[in-house]
């Protein structure tokens, strides 16, 4: 497989692909999971990439989480320490150079990206307020309180490229696209919209990613390097070195 290839538009997941947020979202899972009774290792299995409404319900019943109102509180409190919090390597210079021409620098206008999280609203915009603000929100944001169903359903990317496909005057239905995950219920969730997937191995092991079906798998995203992008065209990209298979 060739590591450059061309696509119309990019998707990326946030926490753990973005941003990274593991340590901080451990400790707050294993603080509630202490005053719980609860095995945080048996959770952390499950919970990564996945709704903390559905962590709530599976691991948390007798939380009363009506209107997700427990969930979001707990999200926010990820964010007390942003010691904590950092970006994934590459992250922004990647976000930054799929704003801009490769050819003289200059805007390509509308952003060709868009952010599709599991995670609350009220949480995961906060990262482009603090962490990457120098980015900026994206117009096309999915949380998950945007879909029904959470990944690996592929709600949420189906959401995502329809929409960035209206700001860009796209064709949903051929538009090429390439998604941006670090759990196994995204990369799925991925596939399942005909994307090209990109696993980032930090949050899981390399064959995890690939066993859930990545068609690459990097350390980080300072491996993803915009080749070509130029205003209404489209993406030409290229994974250096991608972690092998076993």
């Amino acid at each position: 497989m060739s590591n450059q290839f061309t696509v119309d538009l990019c998707l990326f997941d946030l926490d753990g692909t973005i941003v990274s947020t593991t340590r901080a979202v451990e400790m707050t899972w294993k603080k509630l999971c202490a005053e719980h009774d609860v095995d945080p290792e048996e959770l952390f299995r499950f919970s990564h990439g996945t709704r903390t409404g559905e962590v709530f319900a599976k691991f948390f019943p007798d939380i009363d989480n009506t209107g997700n109102r427990a969930a979001v509180a707990f999200e926010l409190s990820i964010a007390d320490d942003l010691s904590l919090i950092s970006l994934i390597p590459g992250a922004q210079e990647l976000l930054l150079k799929l704003d801009k021409n490769t050819t003289d620098g200059s805007a390509v206008g509308e952003r060709k990206w868009a952010i599709v999280t599991s995670g609350s609203p009220e949480l995961t915009l906060s990262w482009f307020d603090n962490v990457l603000k120098e980015v900026g929100r994206p117009p096309v944001f999915i949380s998950g309180a945007d879909v029904a169903k959470g990944k690996p359903d592929p709600e949420g990317y189906y959401t995502g490229r329809n929409l960035l496909c209206q700001k860009l005057g796209l064709d949903a239905s051929h538009a090429r696209t390439v998604v941006f995950e670090d759990a196994p219920v995204g990369i799925m969730a991925g596939k399942a919209i005909g994307a090209i997937t990109v696993g980032i191995a930090g949050t899981y092991d390399k064959d995890l990613l690939y066993s859930a079906g990545a068609d690459y798998v990097v350390s980080d995203l300072n491996q993803v390097k915009v080749i070509e992008n130029t205003k209404g065209g489209p993406i030409k990209l290229e994974i250096v070195e991608p972690l092998g298979k076993i």
